[in-house]
Parts: C-alpha cells; sequence; structure tokens
C-alpha cells in the first residue's frame, strides 16, 4: 500500500460506524497481521524468465581414474626427416662371408716395349798362386795365375781384379802364410789381409785374419767370404794388414787362391 491511499483510508475510518470495517482499516493502518490461513494450491508456473549471467569458473576436480585406451587410430603421414646425428662409435668388425665367385678374366692387355737387356750373370773369375812371394805390410797380394775369367778380369802386376757389370757379388778366398816377424822376442802375432775397393774410390769391403797368433817362422791360414755390390768397372784388390810382412807359402800345390762371382 502506498503512502495516499494510506492517508485516504485512514480519514475514512475516522468516524467509521461499522465496526467491522474499522478493523480492517485499523489492521491495514496498524500493519496488525492475523493467523495463516491454509494453503492455497499451487498455482500455475510462470513462464521462465532470462537466463542469468555465467558464473565463474569453480576450482578443477581431482582427476579421475585412467579411462580404457581406444582403438589405435590410423598412422599418420611420415613427418619431414630430422638433422643426421653424430656418428656412432665403430662396431667390432664382423667375420669375413664367403668368397664370391671369380669374375670373368679380363683381356690381355698390350705388350709393353721391350726393357734394356740384363748384364750377364755368367761374370766370374777364379784366380790362384803357387809362389813363396813376400808380402810386406800395407802391400797388395798379387796371386800369379788366373784359371777363368769370364767377363770379370784380373791384373797379376797389381793384384786388382775389376768387374764388368753393376750388381751384386760373391767372393771367396783363402792364403797360407807364415810371420815373417822378425823382433828379437819374437812375440806371436796374428795374420790379416783385407779387401779393399780401389777403384773409382777407396772403400773397405770386408777384413779376415787367421784363428790364432802366430810365432816366428809359423804358418797359418787366412779364409773368409764377402756378398758386396759393385757398379760397372770397379776393382778391387787384397791388401796385407797384419803388423808384420808375411810369405806365401804352398800347401801341397797353392798357397793363394780366390774366386768372384756375379749373383744379382
Amino acid at each position: 500500500m502506498n503512502q495516499e491511499n494510506y492517508d485516504r483510508l485512514r480519514d475514512k475510518c475516522k468516524d467509521c460506524k461499522d465496526s467491522c470495517l474499522c478493523e480492517v482499516v485499523r489492521c491495514l493502518v496498524n500493519d496488525c497481521t492475523g493467523p495463516t490461513g491454509p494453503c492455497g494450491c499451487t498455482g500455475p508456473t510462470g513462464p521462465t524468465g532470462p537466463k542469468g549471467a555465467t558464473g565463474a569458473t569453480g576450482m578443477m576436480g581431482p582427476m579421475g581414474p585412467t579411462g580404457a585406451t581406444g582403438a589405435t587410430g590410423a598412422t599418420g603421414m611420415q613427418g619431414p626427416m630430422g638433422p643426421t646425428g653424430a656418428t656412432g662409435a665403430t662396431g667390432a668388425t664382423g667375420m669375413q662371408g664367403p668368397m664370391g665367385p671369380t669374375g670373368a678374366t679380363g683381356a690381355t692387355g698390350a705388350t709393353g716395349a721391350t726393357g734394356p737387356a740384363g748384364g750377364s750373370f755368367n761374370a766370374a773369375a777364379m784366380v790362384h798362386d803357387e809362389t813363396n812371394s813376400i808380402v810386406p805390410i800395407n802391400e797388395a797380394i798379387k796371386p800369379s795365375i788366373t784359371n777363368l775369367s769370364n767377363g770379370i778380369t784380373y791384373d797379376p802386376t797389381t793384384g786388382e781384379f775389376m768387374v764388368p757389370q753393376t750388381g751384386q757379388y760373391l767372393i771367396n778366398w783363402w792364403f797360407n802364410a807364415r810371420s815373417k816377424n822378425t823382433n828379437t822376442e819374437c812375440e806371436p802375432v796374428a795374420l790379416g789381409i783385407e779387401l779393399h775397393q780401389t777403384y773409382p774410390g777407396f772403400n773397405l769391403i770386408a777384413h779376415s785374419s787367421t784363428h790364432n797368433k802366430l810365432s816366428c817362422c809359423d804358418t797359418g791360414t787366412i779364409s773368409g767370404n764377402a756378398l758386396f755390390a759393385a757398379n760397372a768397372n770397379d776393382k778391387f784388390r787384397f791388401v796385407n794388414t797384419s803388423n808384420t810382412d808375411f810369405q806365401l807359402v804352398p800347401n801341397d800345390r797353392y798357397s793363394a787362391s780366390f774366386s768372384v762371382t756375379r749373383i744379382n
């Protein structure tokens, strides 16, 4: 009830003859409430009002249990290849596989040009001595007899032999020598020889000596062999390198012998 109606009703009820009406007006003015009457029937539902604004999102609840795995989907397209990774360590070598079949024989190549003719491997010489010649200290030994000369030449005046071709040569020798030591004590000495290259330069090739020291006038054998490289026309000879002169002494017949052979 608004204020205007309230004031109007109050004015009417000042001199109200109807007690019942007056009670109604009085109740309205004094806001008196009577006892609650019985509940009437529920009226029909009114139309639904407009939807209110969506409230703020509440906090996420706890995660529920994992559901069953679904069916596998179709394979997607292959993505682009990634960059090549670093090379890994080399693994152990595997076992060798079986040998494959032999391939067909290739065509024969053209014949190459003929190379220069090689030197003769028949180059050889053998020399011996039958004299009692004395060989002074540091002098050449000069066997006097040439048994064989095939390419290798020998000069008995100098004791030198010369090889005809570049290659490797094998030489064997023995000399039967008597010590000519003349000192008063007759101290024993070993007798020795050396094989020298004398042309185009000087080189020591080999050395050998008697197995024991010899007293005055004792005789011993000096033997040995050597393998040496030489160029064409190189010269060589044997030299007495003892501390005393010695004398070649025939043993039955020969007093000295050496042989030279080209082997390569």
